[in-house]
């Protein structure tokens, strides 16, 4: 049945879709409300030029997206090896920092829930660009995309110990920091087969704290990227750490290529539903080419396949 056009959807829009689309955020919230989003989320693309002059207790935030505000831009701290994961103190000291910095934004507008990246495997990331270009290519599963995915995923296994035990005690840290403001870190799983955590390092950073304080941000389109690379099962995401999602972000993915519109790429949507607990924060998180119009579109294609839900009005 189609619904009705002034529709509200018990969902979250990235401001993602913001940058290129809008001159400024406040005319990325009444769009964001005139589609029918409840609610937004403020990604790891926002900066403090991009906030200033903006009252933010005039809309509702559900979550934000370290780091934010990104005065020094993620694409930099991975750079410099600015991140929770460092074995280098005085990195991982500038890592701890920046989610700091986005507790602090969180605390400060009430918002309750912080989208974590938690780091990375400082391995040859030469080898996945060369396993990602070979899918691209049509050639997974050949004796060459074999190879390199071996030596990929030997090269992982041999430096994964100490940064795993970094973003460990970088936890520990935030997870005091974030108490008083009672901001519960999602821990996001990620895109690229070297970004911490694998699956089942995902239960070891889990285990540090109660659901309340450190949960599981599930991202669908990661998921089904590094499914279709081979290494880790999409639904096992699901199976093993369902009970412990605090959010999602939706995306359609075709292949490995992400952030689409839901209903326009490979995800089965209608399958991934009944695992995602009512309580956690939908959030769709598309790239800004996107049309109002293709927006909505997802949102039809999302609450069809039981994903997300429509609010009273």
């Amino acid at each position: 049945m189609k619904q009705s056009e002034d529709a509200v959807w018990d969902v979250s829009l990235s401001t993602m879709w913001a940058m290129e689309n809008f001159s400024g955020l406040e005319n990325f919230f009444a769009a964001a409300r005139g589609m029918g989003f409840a609610r937004q989320e403020l990604n790891h693309q926002v900066n403090s030029t991009m906030l200033a002059g903006i009252d933010l207790n005039r809309y509702t935030i559900s979550s934000i997206h370290e780091p934010c505000p990104a005065d020094i831009s993620m694409e930099t701290l991975k750079a410099r090896d600015w991140v929770i994961s460092a074995v280098d103190e005085g990195n991982r000291r500038q890592g701890v920092l920046s989610v700091k910095r986005s507790i602090d934004m969180a605390g400060g507008l009430g918002v309750k829930t912080l989208v974590v990246h938690p780091g990375n495997v400082d391995a040859d990331r030469a080898l996945e660009k060369e396993l990602r270009t070979l899918y691209k290519r049509g050639q997974a599963g050949s004796s060459q995309y074999l190879d390199v995915k071996g030596r990929l995923m030997a090269a992982r296994t041999a430096r994964s110990g100490p940064r795993l035990v970094a973003v460990q005690r970088s936890l520990v840290e935030l997870l005091e920091y974030a108490a008083p403001y009672h901001v519960c870190l999602g821990l996001e799983n990620r895109y690229h087969f070297l970004d911490i955590p694998s699956l089942d390092e995902m239960k070891t950073l889990l285990d540090l704290a109660a659901s309340d304080q450190l949960g599981f941000w599930y991202d669908v389109g990661h998921a089904h990227a590094l499914d279709r690379l081979g290494f880790f099962p999409h639904e096992e995401w699901l199976k093993r750490y369902a009970g412990r999602i605090v959010g999602v972000h939706l995306h359609d993915t075709l292949g490995i290529t992400d952030h689409d519109i839901p209903g326009n790429g490979e995800v089965d949507f209608e399958r991934i539903a009944p695992y995602l607990p009512t309580a956690a924060i939908h959030t769709l998180e598309v790239r800004p080419g996107s049309t109002p119009e293709q927006v909505k579109d997802g949102l039809r294609h999302l609450a069809h396949k039981g994903c997300i839900r429509r609010l009273p009005l």
